[in-house]
């Protein structure tokens, strides 16, 4: 897929315009998937465990980056379909169809909204989104579920916190029984990269799942 969005050229926002917005998700998604099946397998470049393990953990930080912008993204052209319901969550009268800047001023106030798992992205969502410019509850328990274990990884890599430690502790207790703590490199690539491919594919199938929303 070209990774180029098309240029928007009318005030409100078509179903066209909201399946494009998963253009640069899902080439991110099948880019980085690729590399690390190269990755995994090569001998030259990469020498050891351990630099395989340093890759899986980057990328993986990457696809959330990409995941995190596709959300933002289709945020504020969901709204720009239908403000009606934000309006009445703000109690303040605005227009019907708001433009880009003034959705993204409304939704992130100049900074930006942390989601701290799918859960709440959806329920957030439901407050300020009617039923019918809203595809965020059409994601699939699995990938909803794949995606927060994803964000346990997320959160530790990126602060090696004790609390950030602790919360992807109990992530490998309650969903894969694992009694002692594995850094995320060797977690990941278990089993052939079993846990990672699986990742991968969660990612894949919400894009799926919110794209279908739209058809």
């Amino acid at each position: 897929m070209a990774n180029v969005r098309p240029k928007r050229t009318h005030s409100v926002m078509k179903k066209a315009d909201l399946q494009a917005n998963h253009e640069p998700l899902d080439d991110a998604i099948e880019r980085y998937r690729e590399f690390m099946e190269r990755m995994i397998n090569a001998q030259r470049v990469i020498r050891s465990d351990q630099e395989r393990r340093d890759l899986a953990e980057s990328v993986l930080l990457r696809l959330c980056a990409s995941w995190e912008k596709f959300v933002d993204e289709h945020l504020v052209d969901c709204l720009n379909r239908d403000a009606s319901k934000f309006g009445e969550f703000l109690g303040v009268t605005i227009p019907a169809h708001p433009n880009r800047d003034l959705c993204e001023g409304l939704l992130f106030g100049g900074g930006y909204r942390d989601f701290k798992d799918i859960g709440n992205l959806i329920g957030f969502t439901k407050k300020v989104l009617p039923e019918t410019s809203n595809p965020f509850p059409a994601l699939t328990t699995t990938n909803r579920k794949r995606i927060d274990e994803v964000y346990a990884i997320r959160n530790y890599l990126s602060h090696y916190s004790k609390r950030s430690r602790r919360g992807l502790m109990a992530m490998y207790t309650k969903e894969y029984g694992l009694e002692r703590f594995r850094e995320p490199g060797h977690f990941l690539l278990a089993n052939k990269a079993k846990r990672l491919w699986a990742y991968f594919e969660a990612f894949e199938g919400a894009s799926r799942d919110l794209y279908g929303f739209w058809e």
